[in-house]
């Protein structure tokens, strides 16, 4: 038995040729914008020797069951359904002959529709192969509509900061749904909702909530819609009614006694604009030389004291009323007035003064600096072979030296050879009332001085003392006016050893 199937299966084989060789090609997936042109490929790769084409079938699936769109037949031609007969035709001329070549029967959807998105199938009916089939699935695009308004005709800048929707950008019936998001200066609050829509579109809503200010008057929004790779952008423009914001202006400072032409004028910052401008003297009533046009107050005349007073400029639009004041006082004579150009020479000379100062600061710490790397990068054989200096005292203090040669004899005295260390005690030092000068120059008187002869006499320097062993260096004190005695009990002072006056 399984020998006979084996035959079959060569026979069959070598008797058809190519009849396992037939195909159907199509996309992977397509898609298109709704009110597009949009193509659906089905090519039929034939065998050799060819097989006989029967017939061609489009098909839609439609909740799992196939719907006929478009037939094309040898014998009876190309018919296609009724929903698509105006939209739906074989792209290839040769399909429609009398003699058509069925190779290549790819249709065009024009215009592309939202509910033409499904699944076809393209079904090719062969002898003696039987039927060969491919599908296709049809992905239809819907662009967005965006639309940005301001959320009211007119917003009104409050006093309290109550938060409310100023702008909304919706996207409406897309598919997918787009992505909003808002580009402005203005700080504010985001909140987006998501509707679908009953034929599978979807529609965004986004609102820019802020509070209403003076400052945002005139600011811009813009709404930013991101759909597949394309981006959509409006904007509108902030319209914030507000109260009028009051200043007077013109009074310089420098009214003084009969100066003549001057005026006050009322600066309204306000929208809508101010209608109405009243003038008013605080205390007191306006002066009769004064004319009111408008926001312009023009004092006639000479200036004189009964101008002088506090003006108040009332502006008034639709929101409300607001004031604006200014204090008027009245000189004797005029002040001295700085020409402008002396000002913008005075703020030149303090720029340059400024610049100036910098650069000297720069310099003097790129200089510290500098120093500061260069003492840094001495090695430490090089900071040993520099000399130590040291102070005329320092070589004295140390014990068990005995230095020749003085800078100068006569300001250090040796107590080693002048007295007895050991049988002294701790010496009182007195108070130098007196001036150095009067100092004894041989403060040193021994008990008994060395007898020497003559020829060492002579060789001994006039300053150097040569005591006995058991002798002291005792200091007297000098009978000078004004010098007053050592105190009671207190020996006569005696020179600690090796030390310089």
């Amino acid at each position: 038995m399984e020998n006979s199937g084996f035959w079959i299966f060569l026979i069959t084989t070598c008797v058809i040729p190519g009849i396992n060789g037939q195909r159907v090609e199509m996309d992977d997936g397509r898609s298109g914008y709704v009110g597009s042109k949009t193509d659906l490929r089905c090519q039929f790769i034939n065998s050799s020797p060819p097989v006989k084409i029967s017939q061609v079938t489009w098909q839609k699936m439609v909740n799992g069951t196939k719907q006929n769109v478009a037939i094309a037949n040898p014998s009876l031609g190309v018919s296609v359904a009724p929903p698509y007969r105006d939209r739906v035709t074989f792209k290839n001329a040769a399909v429609r002959r009398r003699t058509p070549s069925l190779e290549d029967t790819t249709i065009t959807f024009s215009p592309l529709r939202l509910a033409d998105e499904a699944s076809y199938i393209c079904e090719y009916t062969t002898f003696p192969a039987g039927n060969r089939e491919n599908a296709v699935n049809l992905t239809v695009f819907v662009r967005p509509k965006t639309q940005m308004s301001l959320s009211t005709p007119s917003l009104v800048a409050g006093s309290s900061n109550l938060k409310m929707p100023v702008a909304t950008c919706v996207s409406a019936n897309g598919k997918p749904p787009g992505v909003i998001s808002w580009e402005s200066r203005v700080p504010g609050e985001v909140t987006t909702r998501e509707y679908k829509n009953s034929d599978g579109t979807f529609t965004i809503q986004s609102d820019y909530i802020l509070v209403p200010s003076r400052e945002i008057h005139k600011e811009t929004l813009t709404c930013v819609t991101s759909y597949n790779e394309e981006v959509f952008t409006d904007s509108v423009t902030l319209d914030i009614q507000y109260e009028p914001e009051v200043s007077v202006d013109g009074y310089d400072g420098n009214w003084y006694l009969n100066r003549e032409n001057v005026q006050l004028s009322c600066q309204a910052d306000a929208n809508p604009t101010v209608s109405l401008y009243q003038w008013r003297l605080a205390n007191g009533s306006i002066p009769s030389n004064v004319e009111i046009r408008d926001n312009v107050l023009s004092f006639k005349g000479p200036v004189t004291y009964d101008t002088q007073g506090t003006y108040v400029c009332d502006a008034t639009n639709s929101i409300g009323t607001r004031s604006g004041s200014v204090e008027v006082n009245i000189i004797e004579k005029p002040q001295p007035q700085i020409a402008p150009g002396d000002v913008i020479s005075v703020v030149a000379l303090l720029l340059a003064a400024g610049v100036l100062m910098g650069i000297t600061i720069t310099v003097l710490v790129l200089k510290i600096n500098s120093r500061k790397d260069n003492s840094s990068t001495d090695s430490p054989s090089r900071k040993l072979s520099q000399p130590i200096r040291k102070r005329p005292g320092d070589e004295i203090q140390h014990s068990g030296r005995f230095y020749e040669e003085l800078p100068n004899t006569a300001d250090y005295v040796s107590y080693r050879l002048a007295c007895n260390k050991e049988d002294y005690p701790e010496p009182y030092s007195p108070p130098i009332n007196p001036p150095l000068s009067f100092l004894p120059q041989h403060p040193y008187h021994c008990g008994q001085p060395a007898t020497a002869s003559g020829s060492s006499s002579t060789n001994t320097s006039k300053n150097t003392f040569s005591p006995t062993s058991n002798t002291m260096a005792i200091f007297k004190y000098p009978s000078v006016q004004g010098l007053s005695s050592p105190p009671p009990g207190v020996a006569a002072y005696t020179f600690p050893k090796e030390q310089y006056v």
